[in-house]
């Protein structure tokens, strides 16, 4: 139910939204193969990228079924071949024990010279990622010989992937001097059709509460992850001093609301360190919902049982090794083993699957080479390479590795914080500045990344206003001059 407000003849109306779809983008490896099954020409392979939504149509104790909406995917250059692939489909998942998988496409494709309708189905049903990752090869059933297609589709349910990078970019999307991106500040990433890139928050945005005088340079980004109520907590590259604080160390957890989340010795105190306990830094930290927090530091320690804690661990304040650096790269092939590569950044899904990077590279027998600014997951694929991430930035001077030092990923697919679910996101002040024609709105919620999103009446539809945000207050420019009516609503992941 919509409640109206008029506001000096804008009427401002809040809605909540209706059920969600699951938003999903093509992973490194989606690919397209156009063959020619009688003329016996080489098969041509074109990576794919794309994005398509799922939504649950049907589902049993025994199996669930989901439609395939507003597929749209491309791949090729010029002056090669160039595809465009866009329909629907269903993809059912079955099994109690064993997962079973059934993907059927209805798509057209569009090679530069003909539009044909395409119908998929995969002729293998193992599933062999976990959910909520999709990954199929699917056969095309109608292909006249002279030219059958196969689709590569492995997926995920993405909206966008925040992290920071190794080192600075020179951003092609803006014009000099203010085009530097710095690798202190916290970008925001998504790979579809048309890569995109944008910062979050600076560097200076991030640390401006933390009382550091005179005004802290940049200091680095080595690990985020965004609280209930859009609290960024991170740690920066290096030590520095607060007026308000005291002395703040490298691997201290911070937030950017001017507190100290936990002390570096806190999070380690479990592994019953002998004292003096120093300080052993902070690549990689996952705050859960029960309040433990995964981490990883920077250099290696004894603990006071005689066991070593790597610096490519992943570990848990609670006192134990989550995984391993060669658990998290057992599905990889790296050409020296039982060695420790680091652990640069992570994200640790519900279902356990983890997302990382090595703080070094290493090769691989069947990856060829993995480069430490690669996005890789332990199930022992590549997720995006490092050059694929910033793309979307259109970096001027060209770097095969811009690193990955710290990552937060956002998607439909993560349960919202209990305190969210208990207590809904509602908009707390909604106000007019007749002298500029802006509307600012303020909410309360436990979400992690809002957006507001906004219509034209109260039955919508409702397009995204803002971007994605680690914020509870967002401003509509020029609103009151521009719209007779506006509606918002707001969404929380």
């Amino acid at each position: 139910m919509a409640v109206a407000l008029a506001l000096s003849g804008l009427t401002v109306g809040l809605a909540a939204p209706e059920a969600q779809v699951w938003n999903y983008a093509l992973l490194e490896g989606g690919m397209l193969q156009d063959e020619c099954l009688i003329c016996g020409r080489p098969p041509i392979r074109v990576p794919l990228r794309g994005t398509f939504q799922l939504r649950l149509v049907d589902q049993n104790p025994l199996w669930r079924t989901y439609a395939l909406d507003n597929i749209s995917f491309a791949g090729g250059a010029p002056p090669g071949a160039q595809y465009k692939v866009a329909g629907q489909g269903t993809y059912t998942v079955s099994g109690e024990v064993a997962l079973m998988q059934q993907m059927f496409l209805e798509v057209w494709i569009d090679d530069g010279r003909t539009n044909q309708l395409c119908y998929f189905t995969n002729d293998v049903p193992s599933v062999d990622r976990p959910w909520p990752m999709l990954n199929a090869t699917l056969n095309q059933t109608n292909g006249p010989l002279i030219q059958t297609f196969t689709l590569w589709l492995p997926a995920a349910p993405l909206r966008e992937i925040w992290f920071s990078t190794g080192v600075g970019i020179l951003a092609g999307i803006w014009q000099p001097p203010t085009n530097f991106v710095s690798p202190g500040d916290l970008l925001g990433a998504f790979i579809g059709l048309a890569p995109t890139g944008r910062v979050v928050r600076m560097n200076g945005e991030l640390t401006g509460h933390l009382g550091i005088m005179p005004v802290a340079p940049d200091l680095g980004l080595a690990a985020v992850d965004v609280l209930p109520g859009g609290e960024i907590a991170f740690a920066s590259g290096q030590d520095v001093f607060s007026e308000s604080l005291g002395e703040l160390w490298h691997g201290d957890l911070l937030s950017d609301r001017g507190r100290i989340v936990k002390r570096n010795q806190d999070l380690t105190q479990a592994f019953l360190i002998l004292p003096p306990v120093p300080d052993v830094g902070l690549d990689g930290v996952q705050v859960l919902d029960s309040g433990e927090i995964y981490f990883s530091i920077q250099t290696d320690i004894t603990t006071g049982t005689g066991a070593v804690l790597h610096h490519g661990d992943l570990l848990s304040d609670a006192g134990r090794v989550v995984k391993s650096n060669q658990e998290l790269l057992a599905r990889f092939h790296p050409a020296k083993t039982n060695y420790d590569y680091g652990l640069d950044a992570f994200y640790v899904w519900p279902s356990g699957e983890v997302w990382f990077s090595t703080k070094e590279g290493f090769s691989d027998q069947l990856l060829v080479f993995v480069q430490d600014g690669d996005l890789l997951s332990d199930q022992g694929y590549v997720v995006y390479r490092s050059v694929e991430l910033v793309s979307g930035f259109e970096p001027q001077a060209f770097l095969a590795n811009y690193g990955l030092d710290a990552l937060f990923v956002v998607s439909d697919a993560v349960p919202l914080p209990s305190l969210a679910a208990a207590s809904p996101t509602r908009f707390v002040e909604i106000s007019p500045h007749r002298d500029t024609g802006n509307v600012t709105l303020q909410w309360q919620g436990y979400g992690r990344v809002f957006q507001v999103e906004r219509a034209a009446n109260p039955a919508g539809p409702y397009f995204p206003l803002s971007p994605l945000l680690p914020d509870v207050q967002f401003e509509d420019a020029g609103a009151l001059n521009l719209l007779p009516q506006a509606c918002y609503r707001l969404r929380q992941w």
